[in-house]
């Protein structure tokens, strides 16, 4: 009690106070500046911010907090030449890892904020890449190959593109022709769901099980839709793609 109230530390404590206020005032616009530069820094809290600056200019130390700032970025793998060249995106799940290898690494140097920008943007246009390439393999590969070749967010796009293509196919035909092929794209369908629930009775890794039971999940519902759409077609409620609200 006697040392708070002595008059030395009643005297400087007002001075230390506003002290403080100012140095955290001048700490807010300096991360505020940082966050306006890549807005994913938004995402957390100002003690995680100060923590990723101090290390920005080692690209490793900031491996625990790609999660943080990236939706399915668990951690990056860099180049076994250049440490700070970052050549894939990981997300990890169960122990395994789903991978996509940039379309041009990235070099980690410089202001943090200003390559995790860059890393942001090739991730999209390296994701645009993938999305790319499995919306043609998905109608040309078996279905199984397609889909341990690819990412599971490509696998499900892939399904779902098979099911969009074959449905408005079906649309586009004569009111004569559509009958049949509607039944035969019920059958089609049906298989694919088939295939589905075999792929999930074979010894799978925890990554892929989860996959292949989301795609199965989806195209059931896909399959359930099918059934209104050919309801609506036979009872001429729907008589070509212009008519359907995809």
């Amino acid at each position: 009690i006697q040392c708070c109230t002595n008059d030395i530390l009643k005297s400087s404590l007002p001075g230390l106070q506003e002290g403080l206020e100012v140095c955290q005032k001048k700490l807010e616009n300096f991360l505020e500046t940082k966050r306006s530069f890549f807005p994913r820094f938004y995402f957390i809290s100002n003690a995680d911010l100060l923590s990723i600056l101090s290390m920005g200019s080692d690209p490793n130390a900031v491996q625990d907090d790609f999660e943080k700032l990236f939706d399915a970025i668990h951690r990056v793998s860099f180049d076994e030449v250049n440490r700070k060249l970052i050549v894939d995106i990981i997300m990890l799940m169960g122990g395994v890892e789903e991978k996509v290898v940039l379309v041009e690494p990235v070099l980690a140097e410089g202001n943090i904020e200003e390559w995790l920008g860059k890393l942001e943007k090739e991730m999209q246009r390296s994701v645009r890449s993938v999305c790319t390439a499995g919306a043609q393999d998905c109608f040309s590969m078996q279905l199984y190959e397609f889909i341990d070749k690819y990412q599971s967010q490509i696998a499900l796009l892939g399904v779902r593109s098979i099911w969009a293509k074959k449905v408005n196919e079906c649309l586009e035909k004569s009111q004569k022709e559509k009958p049949a092929e509607l039944t035969k794209k019920a059958k089609e369908f049906q298989k694919i769901k088939d295939d589905l629930v075999e792929l999930c009775l074979t010894n799978l890794n925890k990554l892929v099980r989860c996959k292949v039971e989301t795609l199965v999940t989806i195209h059931v519902h896909q399959v359930d839709v099918f059934k209104i759409i050919a309801d609506d077609c036979r009872a001429n409620r729907i008589k070509d793609a212009n008519d359907f609200d995809w």
